[in-house]
This record gives C-alpha cells, sequence and structure tokens, in this order.
C-alpha cells in the first residue's frame, strides 16, 4: 500500500511540506521565482480572445445570460462591473471600496466578481484585491492554487508585485490603489 502523501504548494513563502504516515519533511526553497506562474492563456491581458463583448445600454442588458451560471446577470452585477471596468491597467482597488461606492457590502461584490462572464477584459476582476491588499479571492477560489496563481500572474504582468505573504508589495500601495470610481448616471 502506497503511502498517503499531503503536499502543501505555497509559492508566496516558498515552502514545500511532504507529510507521509511515517515522517514529515520540511524544505525552504530559497531560490523560488518571483514571477508567479500561469496557466491560463490570457496571462497577456492584450490579446484579443480575452475581451468579452460588453452590453452598454439598458436595452442590451435586458436579457443577457451569464456564460459561466446559465443566469440572468442582474442590475446589481452589471454595477459591480461597471465599477471594475473602470480600474486602470496597473492599479488595484478592493472589495471595500466598490462596496462603499454601491452602498452594498465587500461580499455581495465578491460574489459578482466570482462570476464575471466579461473577465479578463472588459471587466478585470482580477484586479480587485481584499482590503488589506491580499491576494484574496479568483473564480470561485480563495487564498491559494491555480487559479490565485493565474491572478497573481494577471497583476504581476501589470506591474502589481506581492511579498511573502500574498499582500501588495508595501512599496507600491500607495501607488497601485485605485479608489475613484464614477457611478453612471
Amino acid at each position: 500500500m502506497p503511502a498517503e502523501r499531503i503536499v502543501k504548494r505555497t509559492s508566496a513563502t516558498s515552502v514545500v511540506t511532504l507529510k507521509t504516515l511515517k515522517k514529515s519533511l520540511e524544505v525552504n526553497l530559497d531560490a523560488a521565482p518571483k514571477k508567479p506562474v500561469a496557466v491560463d492563456e490570457d496571462v497577456s491581458i492584450s490579446l484579443p480572445k480575452a475581451v468579452h463583448p460588453y452590453p452598454k445600454s439598458e436595452k442590451e442588458r435586458e436579457n443577457v445570460i451569464n456564460r459561466h451560471t446559465g443566469r440572468k446577470v442582474t442590475s446589481f452585477q452589471f454595477q459591480v462591473y461597471d465599477l471594475c471596468a473602470q480600474i486602470p491597467k496597473g492599479q488595484i482597488s478592493t472589495y471595500k471600496y466598490i462596496s462603499d461606492a454601491l452602498q452594498s457590502s465587500p461580499r455581495a461584490v465578491g460574489q459578482a466578481l466570482k462570476i464575471n462572464p466579461y473577465a479578463p477584459l472588459p471587466v478585470p476582476c482580477h484586479r480587485v484585491l481584499d482590503s488589506k491588499l491580499y491576494v484574496g479571492g479568483f473564480m470561485g477560489q480563495w487564498g491559494t492554487g491555480e487559479k490565485i496563481d493565474n491572478k497573481k500572474a494577471k497583476l504581476f504582468h501589470e506591474g502589481v508585485t506581492f511579498d511573502n505573504t500574498d499582500h501588495v508589495d508595501k512599496t507600491l500601495r500607495d501607488k497601485l490603489i485605485f479608489a475613484s470610481f464614477m457611478l453612471p448616471k
């Protein structure tokens, strides 16, 4: 019978923990790359296929079906997407800043972005982080994993880097925050 193995992969902390039934081994990887590795094809945001048609008018939005859920996109979701689309390349915002602009909650904003059918462009939800500027979630995943690695790779491509705890690099924070949302009239 093969030994049970649990592998904990954390690219940010560069620590790999291997557990077997008989022993535990921790290895520190000093030479870990700073650039995150992504497996999705749209890390280079300039790719034309990464841009999804976005309905602008109320008439166009009436019967839009979300390609991820098969459900109609709500007016609240469109409000979140409208604000998120304002975040410029190379900048980030937070669920809280968006929710404050909408007089809503950060969790509701996160739920709308979790099923964003217009990612990565024209609604770049990868540019939205938690209030402490932690990498946060992406496509329903939180903290670590392939989808989070993709989010970090997209942000790295846009000039946003993270420290070893997956928070935005402290030296960049003030320059990167976007909170000047304009509500549609």
